[in-house]
């Protein structure tokens, strides 16, 4: 018997015990994707049920996204917690697949790499009940150690800026929280996408009126890239995701990314100005971003000319 058939027969047998009578739903649904991400899943799980939301108001439904591979055998599931597999590929469609059986009023999204902060169900909770229908929660990248690598720097610059996403109306599903209605107002997740199904589906809540607001207080860390490999793999994923998009007009993207795609980042430059970094930081920073921006470019040009494949997440 399988860990998955094992999960779903002991749940079977809890509702058996019960005399069938109807579970009290959980409050929200916290909602994982995972893809061959065990060792950094288990530490998700241990913030998860330290969370200071009573277990029994949460429901957490991690979804494997790479189905002939089988969880480690001291991998633990507490009593609240479901794993299903999703053999599509794409962390959308593993979000999807768990839209369609979570129970909470509430959905909370984040990733298995990431550590969510014990108040960062209550923090969000109560955001919602104030009145929000969207929350985008802070992101707080965290690091090996106090001597930063230069993709380190470059990450404590740029990265997840959450706070510009909500402004924008969007929200990175590594800390998102929404009423689970608005699932059905808007639709599902786009799982044609391998990069970018979050800000998509943003969009969409925006234009049916559904506003989102940043929460400095929903907090989630999120382990900072520390090599370069990292950041261009992210790179690709993105890119990928765009990839009908930039087809649409091929020769108009063509011309515009040969125009602009290696011209220095302007709108970096905003970094100098930034207080929690050094001046070697933020130098060393720009002149990464300069690199990464030039990298893209140029696989962009290889995915429309077809000398390159989008990747997925």
């Amino acid at each position: 018997m399988s860990f998955y058939e094992k999960e779903m027969q002991s749940r079977q047998v809890s509702d058996d015990a019960n005399g069938g009578t109807r579970v009290r739903p959980p409050r929200v649904s916290v909602i994982i994707p995972t893809y061959y991400d065990w060792l950094r899943l288990k530490k998700c799980v241990v913030a998860l049920e330290n969370q200071s939301l009573a277990q029994d108001d949460f429901e957490v439904i991690i979804v494997n996204n790479a189905p002939d591979d089988s969880p480690p055998a001291d991998f633990h599931l507490p009593k609240n917690f479901i794993m299903i597999k999703e053999a599509k590929p794409g962390s959308y469609a593993a979000r999807n697949a768990a839209l369609k059986i979570s129970r909470g009023e509430i959905v909370a999204f984040t990733d298995s790499d990431c550590i969510p902060d014990p108040y960062w169900l209550e923090a969000a909770i109560n955001r919602l009940d104030k009145g929000a229908e969207r929350v985008a929660g802070k992101v707080e990248l965290f690091f090996k150690s106090e001597k930063l690598t230069l993709v380190e720097i470059y990450e404590k610059a740029f990265g997840f800026d959450q706070e510009r996403y909500a402004n924008r109306g969007g929200a990175v599903t590594a800390n998102m929280v929404t009423w689970s209605k608005n699932f059905e107002i808007v639709g599902y997740f786009n799982d044609s996408l391998m990069s970018g199904g979050d800000n998509e589906w943003g969009v969409r809540a925006n234009d049916k009126g559904i506003p989102v607001e940043y929460a400095q207080e929903v907090v989630v860390n999120h382990p900072a890239r520390s090599n370069i490999k990292d950041i261009l793999k992210k790179r690709r994923r993105v890119m990928g995701g765009q990839l009908n998009k930039m087809k649409k007009n091929s020769k108009k993207s063509f011309i515009i990314i040969l125009a602009k795609g290696y011209f220095p980042p302007m709108r970096a430059l905003k970094l100098f100005s930034e207080k929690e970094l050094t001046f070697t930081e933020r130098l060393l920073a720009y002149l990464l971003c300069y690199y990464f921006k030039s990298y893209s470019a140029t696989y962009r040009l290889a995915l429309i000319l077809g000398l390159a494949k989008p990747e997925r997440s």
